[in-house]
């Protein structure tokens, strides 16, 4: 146990190394700073003032740090996520073998599987936390633009969601949600560490995993496949915002979560295999 914890430091030391490992942190950043200054324009606010007083609700006090906090998740999460994390994990195999290293390190007594789980486990690890730094600086940059406290209001209407919440439950929620959210994001890691397992530029790996994630979006959002859906990944992935819902459907919740864990697991254990299959040698 001690070797694989000293092995996955290791990993995480060259992780951090990485300035690309870095770039999502800084644009996620500066996006949230800029969607913060142009809803205090009157514009955004108008649109979110008349939704709120449409739920009985009063726009002071529920457009709150907590609401725009969610704003952020909402519209950047899942499709700037994707790219920030298809790019470090379909590095983290395709990169290692196109440069030879990992020629050298299975000259030492470590299984190929080891090798991977200690990879998947990195970038994975990766996703759950560049998730959370999202959440929580959107959470931290609201709460400085607007104070504490107040209440939330929840809108998003693809998920026929429009909900008002207190402080002390929408806050329940909101953490809630980021470990969800957190948890659906690892399968873009997933989809992409199974790319970087084949024999592949690194590159090639991170544009064919982010391919196959619009693709997915665009085909629920166009409704192109409506009585297929339950075959794309997107509607699993978007369970992060029925935490908000009154009552949450938490059958439907851990249904869905549970199939993203066998997707998860699905997609490693094929890379694995195809990866066992590789000659490295040459």
């Amino acid at each position: 146990m001690m070797l694989l914890l000293s092995q996955w430091r290791a990993e995480w030391l060259k992780l951090l190394a990485r300035k690309r490992t870095y770039i999502g942190f800084g644009a996620f950043l500066a996006m949230e700073l800029v969607i913060l200054v142009v809803f205090q324009r009157q514009g955004p606010e108008g649109f979110y003032r008349r939704l709120i007083a449409r739920q009985g609700g009063l726009f002071e006090n529920y457009f709150s740090g907590l609401t725009l906090g969610f704003i952020v998740l909402a519209f950047s999460a899942a499709l700037l996520g994707s790219i920030y994390l298809a790019l470090v994990s379909g590095d983290i195999v395709a990169k290692e073998s196109e440069d030879g290293n990992l020629r050298l390190l299975l000259a030492r007594p470590v299984s190929r599987l080891r090798l991977l789980a200690v990879k998947y486990a990195t970038c994975t690890c990766y996703a759950w936390l560049l998730v959370q730094f999202i959440a929580w600086s959107a959470f931290l940059l609201g709460v400085w633009v607007r104070g504490w406290g107040g209440g939330m209001f929840v809108f998003a209407p693809e998920q026929g969601l429009a909900e008002l919440w207190n402080w002390d439950e929408g806050l329940r929620r909101y953490m809630l949600c980021s470990v969800f959210l957190g948890f659906s994001m690892t399968t873009v890691s997933s989809v992409a560490f199974f790319f970087s397992c084949f024999r592949i530029k690194p590159a090639a790996a991170t544009i064919t995993a982010l391919s196959y994630m619009l693709i997915d979006t665009i085909l629920l959002r166009t409704k192109l496949l409506h009585s297929y859906e339950y075959l794309l990944m997107t509607p699993y992935l978007e369970s992060w915002m029925r935490v908000f819902l009154d009552p949450a459907p938490w059958a439907l919740i851990v249904r869905n979560y549970t199939i993203i864990a066998a997707v998860n697991l699905s997609l490693f254990v094929l890379g694995a295999a195809w990866f066992q299959s590789r000659d490295l040698k040459s």
